[in-house]
């Protein structure tokens, strides 16, 4: 397998120019990267691995022509294409073999790439560069094990925010396809069905948003503290779209946004602390 290729959920807080802008079709939501087999019980190459993206616009399709993963695989969609209103796209490490195992066709990531057993950062972008999605999975106790163990990964809840490893759990349905005497259980292409098994550490920090997603205005609640609190919403590269200071003490705070649709990142900052999220509006 290659080593690890890493673009970090962190990575979006470098300097960016201020000309780049958020990775959005107009008015519609990004896709989501949804479900992930990354370590299949195989013997030497991985045929089975793959990767499902969603498109969580119930009404309208999505343009992905020359969407490209820039860390992770190496792939670049066809011009032209477009993911259907509430559909799933499969990308794959060898489409003849997904195929004659899973009974769906996906495209075939390029370039000898696969995904890492050891977890990685995983970033699809628009054909201008910006962000549409990034996940960075890992096969550390905070995540469920998937790792060669016969189950994808999966994320339960498509509006959830898929960075976070409580947001996943091991996919509920079998196959039918044995490996190595191991069932693999995965859905590609259908909805996950399921209830979160990993362990978050942002929840014990007390930070959480309602609703989310939601149209720009929603109530964070947050731990309390004994000095005054910044809160700042960064779009996918970086730029600083919302900011506000809350006075000491504060342990919940409505906020108006007026953001446009998309994935953001709320940040919630102290001297000595910093908590984040994914922030999504619809």
């Amino acid at each position: 397998m290659k080593k690890l290729l890493l673009i970090t959920f962190l990575g979006f807080f470098s300097v960016v120019p201020s000309t780049i802008v958020l990775a959005q079709n107009a008015g519609l939501a990004n896709p989501v990267i949804t479900e992930i087999m990354y370590n299949p019980p195989e013997a030497g190459n991985d045929t089975l691995e793959f990767l499902e993206i969603y498109n969580p616009n119930l009404g309208s399709s999505f343009d992905l022509s020359g969407a490209f993963f820039s860390s992770g695989i190496e792939y670049t969609f066809p011009v032209g294409y477009t993911l259907a209103p509430d559909s799933y796209v499969i990308l794959s490490g060898d489409s003849v073999i997904f195929e004659a195992a899973y009974g769906m066709p996906s495209f075939e990531w390029t370039g000898g790439t696969a995904l890492s057993n050891d977890g990685e950062g995983l970033t699809l972008r628009s054909e201008s560069g910006s962000v549409l999605d990034t996940v960075y999975y890992d096969d550390t106790n905070a995540w469920a094990d998937a790792d060669q163990t016969g189950y994808s990964l999966v994320l339960c809840d498509p509006y959830a925010d898929n960075n976070l490893p409580s947001s996943w759990t091991l996919s509920e349905n079998p196959t039918g396809i044995v490996v190595n005497s191991m069932e693999i259980y995965a859905d590609p292409g259908a909805a996950s069905t399921c209830t979160p098994t990993g362990i978050s550490e942002q929840e014990s920090d007390g930070l959480a948003a309602f609703p989310n997603p939601s149209n720009g205005n929603f109530r964070i609640q947050m731990a309390a503290s004994n000095e005054a609190t910044t809160i700042r919403i960064f779009n996918t590269m970086g730029q600083v779209m919302y900011s506000t200071v809350v006075a000491s003490g504060t342990t919940s705070a409505e906020l108006d946004t007026d953001l446009k649709s998309g994935h953001y990142v709320l940040s919630v900052e102290r001297r000595n602390e910093m908590n984040r999220m994914k922030l999504i509006i619809q």
